[in-house]
């Protein structure tokens, strides 16, 4: 294990969600089929007219399978969303690839390149996965500071809201997912990562 202090990141304001593939029947109103038709009929409404939010809310609806026949499959209406620029359908769609949810086939890669415009723009779960794609037996098979980097940002991000469970996790890193990516990296690509997270800033 190094012995490189740990350097404190200085605080970012990020917006912090969270997953929303974990959302649960509780956060739709109960269970009612002529509500939920309509429900179904008004979010697709409103994601047609380039309302990602919907589309992700339209795609937890099918997950939970409380809409009519027609309306597709959640991972459908999450890559909707996700191509609305909503950063939790985006992020739905990263958690598809990297588990193998939905009818995809595991694919770390193409979970990272969805994980990644919603690391971006300030996801903290994207960021997290993000690190955890790299440490994880290298499942990207790249540079391993790009993994340092985004447990960095995401650790930063989780010293502002300590009293969520995403945030906790984040910050506690109970696997050691930051160590792993550590060890695999010389103390200047260490100091290399640190100055890289230091002036990363969200994109629009």
């Amino acid at each position: 294990m190094n012995n490189m202090p740990i350097r404190l990141l200085p605080v970012l304001c990020i917006a912090v969600w969270t997953t929303a593939a974990a959302q649960q029947p509780g956060q739709f109103p109960k269970a009612d089929p002529k509500q939920d038709a309509k429900l179904a009929a008004e979010l697709r409404n409103r994601a047609a007219k380039g309302d990602g939010d919907a589309a992700l809310r339209l795609g937890n609806l099918v997950e939970l399978k409380r809409t009519p026949a027609g309306y597709g499959t959640a991972i459908e209406w999450y890559r909707r969303g996700c191509e609305l620029r909503d950063l939790s359908a985006c992020h739905n769609v990263g958690l598809a690839y990297q588990q193998g949810r939905h009818g995809l086939k595991p694919d770390p890669a193409e979970a990272a390149s969805h994980y990644v415009k919603s690391a971006e723009r300030g996801f903290i779960n994207s960021m997290y996965n993000m690190a955890i794609l790299y440490a994880d037996n290298g499942q990207i098979a790249t540079d391993p500071r790009e993994g340092l980097k985004w447990m960095l940002i995401a650790q930063r991000a989780a010293t502002q809201c300590p009293e969520r469970r995403i945030c906790r996790e984040v910050s506690e890193d109970p696997r050691g997912y930051r160590v792993k990516l550590e060890q695999r990296l010389s103390s200047r690509e260490r100091r290399e990562t640190y100055d890289m997270a230091l002036a990363w800033h969200p994109k629009n």
